[in-house]
Protein backbone atom coordinates (compact mmCIF):
# COMPACT_ATOMS: atom_id res chain seq x y z
CA UNK A 1 0.00 0.00 0.00
CA UNK A 2 1.68 3.32 -1.12
CA UNK A 3 2.95 5.60 1.69
CA UNK A 4 -0.66 7.88 3.15
CA UNK A 5 -3.22 5.59 1.81
CA UNK A 6 -5.71 4.52 4.47
CA UNK A 7 -7.75 1.58 3.94
CA UNK A 8 -11.67 1.91 3.20
CA UNK A 9 -14.08 -0.16 2.50
CA UNK A 10 -17.18 1.31 1.10
CA UNK A 11 -19.30 -0.92 2.94
CA UNK A 12 -17.63 -0.59 5.92
CA UNK A 13 -20.17 0.72 9.25
CA UNK A 14 -18.24 3.10 11.10
CA UNK A 15 -19.88 4.60 13.66
CA UNK A 16 -18.53 7.65 15.86
CA UNK A 17 -19.64 10.34 18.44
CA UNK A 18 -19.85 13.87 16.57
CA UNK A 19 -17.80 16.56 17.60
CA UNK A 20 -18.28 20.47 16.98
CA UNK A 21 -16.94 21.46 20.48
CA UNK A 22 -13.97 23.54 20.67
CA UNK A 23 -10.67 21.99 22.39
CA UNK A 24 -7.24 23.60 23.62
CA UNK A 25 -4.16 21.62 22.04
CA UNK A 26 -0.49 22.07 23.55
CA UNK A 27 2.42 19.87 21.92
CA UNK A 28 5.77 19.26 22.78
CA UNK A 29 8.49 17.90 20.83
CA UNK A 30 11.76 15.99 21.32
CA UNK A 31 14.10 19.96 21.83
CA UNK A 32 13.26 23.30 22.15
CA UNK A 33 11.84 25.48 19.69
CA UNK A 34 13.46 28.45 17.91
CA UNK A 35 11.07 31.52 17.83
CA UNK A 36 13.71 33.60 16.69
CA UNK A 37 16.83 36.02 17.86
CA UNK A 38 16.85 37.87 21.44
CA UNK A 39 19.44 40.52 21.69
CA UNK A 40 22.19 40.49 24.07
CA UNK A 41 23.34 43.11 26.34
CA UNK A 42 27.33 42.86 25.98
CA UNK A 43 30.02 45.21 27.32
CA UNK A 44 29.89 46.42 24.03
CA UNK A 45 26.31 47.35 23.98
CA UNK A 46 23.29 45.32 22.17
CA UNK A 47 24.15 42.75 20.17
CA UNK A 48 22.01 40.23 17.59
CA UNK A 49 23.74 36.98 17.38
CA UNK A 50 24.64 35.92 14.02
CA UNK A 51 23.84 32.28 14.66
CA UNK A 52 23.40 29.71 11.88
CA UNK A 53 19.96 28.74 13.63
CA UNK A 54 16.91 29.64 12.10
CA UNK A 55 12.63 29.80 13.47
CA UNK A 56 11.26 26.95 14.03
CA UNK A 57 14.61 24.74 14.20
CA UNK A 58 14.03 22.27 17.02
CA UNK A 59 16.98 21.94 19.34
CA UNK A 60 17.67 18.32 20.61
CA UNK A 61 20.99 18.38 21.72
CA UNK A 62 23.67 20.97 23.01
CA UNK A 63 27.61 20.00 23.83
CA UNK A 64 26.59 16.36 23.60
CA UNK A 65 23.49 16.95 26.24
CA UNK A 66 20.00 16.43 25.33
CA UNK A 67 17.65 19.57 25.37
CA UNK A 68 13.69 18.61 26.70
CA UNK A 69 13.58 22.05 28.56
CA UNK A 70 14.51 25.55 28.10
CA UNK A 71 16.53 24.99 31.94
CA UNK A 72 18.45 21.96 29.88
CA UNK A 73 19.40 25.05 27.68
CA UNK A 74 20.81 27.02 30.65
CA UNK A 75 22.29 24.05 32.11
CA UNK A 76 23.91 23.40 28.36
CA UNK A 77 25.27 26.94 28.43
CA UNK A 78 26.81 27.09 32.12
CA UNK A 79 28.76 23.81 31.05
CA UNK A 80 29.90 25.37 27.90
CA UNK A 81 34.03 25.74 28.11
CA UNK A 82 34.45 27.69 24.59
CA UNK A 83 31.81 30.79 23.15
CA UNK A 84 30.42 28.57 20.63
CA UNK A 85 27.98 25.42 21.16
CA UNK A 86 27.59 22.61 18.99
CA UNK A 87 24.13 21.65 18.76
CA UNK A 88 22.08 19.28 16.65
CA UNK A 89 18.89 20.64 15.32
CA UNK A 90 15.74 18.94 13.63
CA UNK A 91 14.95 20.68 10.15
CA UNK A 92 11.71 19.73 8.84
CA UNK A 93 12.80 16.16 8.42
CA UNK A 94 16.58 16.83 8.80
CA UNK A 95 18.76 16.35 11.56
CA UNK A 96 21.56 19.28 11.52
CA UNK A 97 24.78 19.47 13.23
CA UNK A 98 25.68 23.23 13.13
CA UNK A 99 28.27 25.37 15.43
CA UNK A 100 26.79 28.42 16.66
CA UNK A 101 28.44 31.20 18.59
CA UNK A 102 27.89 32.31 22.04
CA UNK A 103 28.00 35.69 23.53
CA UNK A 104 28.66 37.14 27.31
CA UNK A 105 25.61 38.58 29.17
CA UNK A 106 26.65 41.82 30.31
CA UNK A 107 25.21 42.19 33.93
CA UNK A 108 25.63 38.16 34.63
CA UNK A 109 28.31 37.08 32.61
CA UNK A 110 26.47 34.11 31.88
CA UNK A 111 26.94 32.65 28.10
CA UNK A 112 23.61 33.30 25.79
CA UNK A 113 22.99 31.72 22.74
CA UNK A 114 20.72 35.00 21.91
CA UNK A 115 17.50 33.08 21.26
CA UNK A 116 14.11 33.04 21.83
CA UNK A 117 13.18 29.49 22.52
CA UNK A 118 10.13 27.58 23.62
CA UNK A 119 9.03 24.31 24.57
CA UNK A 120 5.79 23.88 23.22
CA UNK A 121 3.10 24.62 20.75
CA UNK A 122 -0.35 25.97 21.62
CA UNK A 123 -3.66 26.71 19.90
CA UNK A 124 -7.48 26.06 19.48
CA UNK A 125 -9.52 23.91 17.34
CA UNK A 126 -12.57 21.94 16.99
CA UNK A 127 -13.09 18.00 17.73
CA UNK A 128 -13.96 16.56 13.88
CA UNK A 129 -15.46 12.88 16.41
CA UNK A 130 -14.54 10.75 19.24
CA UNK A 131 -14.41 7.24 19.10
CA UNK A 132 -16.19 4.86 21.92
CA UNK A 133 -12.79 4.37 23.48
CA UNK A 134 -12.48 7.86 24.02
CA UNK A 135 -9.69 8.67 21.26
CA UNK A 136 -10.57 11.54 18.99
CA UNK A 137 -9.32 13.67 15.70
CA UNK A 138 -9.34 17.28 15.37
CA UNK A 139 -8.63 20.12 13.14
CA UNK A 140 -7.94 18.23 10.08
CA UNK A 141 -4.91 19.40 9.25
CA UNK A 142 -1.26 19.12 11.28
CA UNK A 143 0.13 21.90 13.79
CA UNK A 144 3.06 23.52 11.77
CA UNK A 145 6.69 25.37 13.01
CA UNK A 146 6.95 28.87 11.98
CA UNK A 147 9.13 26.84 9.14
CA UNK A 148 6.35 25.21 7.71
CA UNK A 149 7.24 21.90 9.32
CA UNK A 150 4.65 19.54 11.46
CA UNK A 151 5.41 19.52 14.94
CA UNK A 152 6.65 16.41 16.07
CA UNK A 153 4.73 14.86 18.88
CA UNK A 154 6.30 13.51 21.74
CA UNK A 155 3.87 14.35 23.89
CA UNK A 156 0.90 16.41 24.40
CA UNK A 157 -2.18 17.70 26.16
CA UNK A 158 -5.88 18.61 25.55
CA UNK A 159 -7.21 20.86 27.62
CA UNK A 160 -11.59 22.04 27.58
CA UNK A 161 -12.04 24.86 26.37
CA UNK A 162 -14.63 27.61 25.72
CA UNK A 163 -15.18 30.35 22.85
CA UNK A 164 -15.25 34.05 24.27
CA UNK A 165 -15.95 36.08 20.82
CA UNK A 166 -14.57 35.99 17.34
CA UNK A 167 -13.10 38.54 14.66
CA UNK A 168 -15.52 38.01 12.06
CA UNK A 169 -13.58 37.56 8.24
CA UNK A 170 -13.41 39.67 5.55
CA UNK A 171 -11.83 39.21 2.27
CA UNK A 172 -8.41 39.64 2.64
CA UNK A 173 -8.09 39.04 6.05
CA UNK A 174 -9.07 35.52 7.70
CA UNK A 175 -11.25 35.64 10.57
CA UNK A 176 -10.69 33.93 14.11
CA UNK A 177 -12.45 32.52 16.63
CA UNK A 178 -11.53 33.81 20.34
CA UNK A 179 -10.73 30.71 22.50
CA UNK A 180 -9.45 30.04 26.27
CA UNK A 181 -8.97 27.06 28.30
CA UNK A 182 -11.54 26.54 30.92
CA UNK A 183 -8.86 24.40 32.93
CA UNK A 184 -5.47 24.17 33.76
CA UNK A 185 -5.55 20.81 33.77
CA UNK A 186 -5.37 18.80 30.87
CA UNK A 187 -8.59 16.67 30.31
CA UNK A 188 -6.58 14.03 27.94
CA UNK A 189 -3.43 12.90 25.70
CA UNK A 190 -2.02 13.78 22.28
CA UNK A 191 -0.11 11.07 20.45
CA UNK A 192 -0.05 12.25 16.75
CA UNK A 193 -0.31 15.17 14.49
CA UNK A 194 0.12 14.71 11.09
CA UNK A 195 -1.24 15.44 7.86
CA UNK A 196 -4.58 14.82 8.65
CA UNK A 197 -4.87 16.61 11.86
CA UNK A 198 -4.26 15.92 16.03
CA UNK A 199 -5.15 12.73 17.60
CA UNK A 200 -6.02 12.49 21.45
CA UNK A 201 -7.38 10.32 24.07
CA UNK A 202 -9.77 11.86 26.50
CA UNK A 203 -12.72 10.31 28.79
CA UNK A 204 -14.02 13.87 28.79
CA UNK A 205 -15.26 13.70 25.40
CA UNK A 206 -17.05 10.59 25.48
CA UNK A 207 -20.24 11.34 24.79
CA UNK A 208 -22.57 12.63 21.88
CA UNK A 209 -24.64 12.29 19.11
CA UNK A 210 -23.14 9.05 17.11
CA UNK A 211 -23.11 9.11 13.27
CA UNK A 212 -21.65 7.00 10.65
CA UNK A 213 -18.98 7.92 8.66
CA UNK A 214 -19.16 7.51 5.16
CA UNK A 215 -16.71 7.16 2.45
CA UNK A 216 -15.06 9.48 0.47
CA UNK A 217 -16.23 7.75 -2.40
CA UNK A 218 -20.26 8.98 -1.76
CA UNK A 219 -18.99 12.72 -1.24
CA UNK A 220 -20.87 14.43 -4.11
CA UNK A 221 -21.54 18.30 -4.97
CA UNK A 222 -24.78 20.03 -3.36
CA UNK A 223 -25.99 20.65 0.37
CA UNK A 224 -24.11 19.82 3.50
CA UNK A 225 -24.29 20.97 6.99
CA UNK A 226 -21.12 21.41 9.59
CA UNK A 227 -21.06 21.69 12.91
CA UNK A 228 -19.32 24.38 14.80
CA UNK A 229 -19.22 26.43 18.47
CA UNK A 230 -19.21 30.68 17.50
CA UNK A 231 -20.80 30.49 20.96
CA UNK A 232 -21.58 28.26 23.96
CA UNK A 233 -22.79 24.97 22.10
CA UNK A 234 -22.25 23.66 19.22
CA UNK A 235 -24.50 24.36 16.61
CA UNK A 236 -26.04 23.22 12.77
CA UNK A 237 -25.25 25.35 10.02
CA UNK A 238 -25.91 25.19 6.50
CA UNK A 239 -23.23 24.90 3.73
CA UNK A 240 -22.60 23.62 -0.17
CA UNK A 241 -20.36 21.10 -1.37
CA UNK A 242 -19.16 22.47 -4.58
CA UNK A 243 -16.54 20.39 -5.28
CA UNK A 244 -15.52 16.84 -4.44
CA UNK A 245 -11.85 15.87 -5.51
CA UNK A 246 -10.95 12.32 -5.97
CA UNK A 247 -8.29 10.89 -3.73
CA UNK A 248 -6.30 7.72 -3.07
CA UNK A 249 -3.97 9.14 -0.59
CA UNK A 250 -4.15 11.68 2.26
CA UNK A 251 -4.76 15.57 1.86
CA UNK A 252 -5.86 17.73 2.97
CA UNK A 253 -7.90 20.05 0.61
CA UNK A 254 -10.64 17.28 -0.50
CA UNK A 255 -13.04 19.51 -0.99
CA UNK A 256 -14.46 23.27 -1.25
CA UNK A 257 -17.37 24.20 0.43
CA UNK A 258 -19.35 27.38 0.79
CA UNK A 259 -21.06 28.57 4.03
CA UNK A 260 -24.95 29.43 2.86
CA UNK A 261 -26.13 29.78 6.49
CA UNK A 262 -27.35 33.73 6.96
CA UNK A 263 -26.84 32.63 10.77
CA UNK A 264 -23.50 31.86 10.35
CA UNK A 265 -21.98 34.56 7.59
CA UNK A 266 -23.50 37.07 10.46
CA UNK A 267 -21.79 35.82 12.84
CA UNK A 268 -18.18 35.01 12.47
CA UNK A 269 -18.56 36.32 8.09
CA UNK A 270 -18.08 32.36 7.09
CA UNK A 271 -15.13 29.67 7.78
CA UNK A 272 -12.56 31.68 10.46
CA UNK A 273 -9.29 29.99 12.06
CA UNK A 274 -10.75 27.52 15.64
CA UNK A 275 -13.07 27.03 12.84
CA UNK A 276 -10.62 23.91 11.75
CA UNK A 277 -11.88 20.55 12.45
CA UNK A 278 -15.45 21.34 12.54
CA UNK A 279 -17.74 18.43 11.34
CA UNK A 280 -19.14 18.37 7.60
CA UNK A 281 -22.36 16.02 7.03
CA UNK A 282 -24.03 14.68 4.31
CA UNK A 283 -27.08 12.67 3.80
CA UNK A 284 -26.95 12.15 7.80
CA UNK A 285 -23.15 10.64 7.66
CA UNK A 286 -19.87 12.11 8.85
CA UNK A 287 -18.33 13.17 5.68
CA UNK A 288 -15.05 15.35 6.76
CA UNK A 289 -13.97 18.31 8.85
CA UNK A 290 -13.47 21.99 7.90
CA UNK A 291 -9.88 22.85 7.47
CA UNK A 292 -8.90 26.36 5.79
CA UNK A 293 -10.64 29.53 4.37
CA UNK A 294 -10.82 30.81 1.19
CA UNK A 295 -8.39 34.38 2.46
CA UNK A 296 -10.29 36.07 -0.92
CA UNK A 297 -13.49 35.07 0.01
CA UNK A 298 -14.28 33.78 4.25
CA UNK A 299 -17.58 32.49 2.99
CA UNK A 300 -15.40 29.66 0.88
CA UNK A 301 -13.51 26.95 2.47
CA UNK A 302 -11.45 23.95 2.25
CA UNK A 303 -12.25 20.13 3.82
CA UNK A 304 -10.32 17.17 4.35
CA UNK A 305 -12.36 13.66 4.02
CA UNK A 306 -13.19 11.65 6.93
CA UNK A 307 -11.94 8.95 5.68
CA UNK A 308 -8.73 10.24 6.02
CA UNK A 309 -8.82 10.82 9.74
CA UNK A 310 -10.74 7.80 10.93
CA UNK A 311 -7.76 5.54 11.01
CA UNK A 312 -5.81 7.24 13.27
Amino acid sequence: MPTGTVNTSADETRTVLLGGFPVGLIIKPQGVIVVGTAPVETEVGRVIVSTTLREGDIIENMNGAEINTVEDVHSALKEAKTLSATVKVRRGAALLTLETPLVLEDITGEKRLGLQIKEDVAGVGTVTYVKKDGSFGCLGHPINLANGAVVPCKTGHCYTCKILGCVKGMRGQAGELKGAFSSALPCGTLYKNCKSGVYGNSEAFKSGREIEVADRKSVSVGKAKIITTVGDTPEEYDVEIIKAVSQNSVADKSMILRVVDKRLIEKTGGIVQGMSGSPILQNGKLIGAVTHVFVSDPTKGYGIYADWMIGN
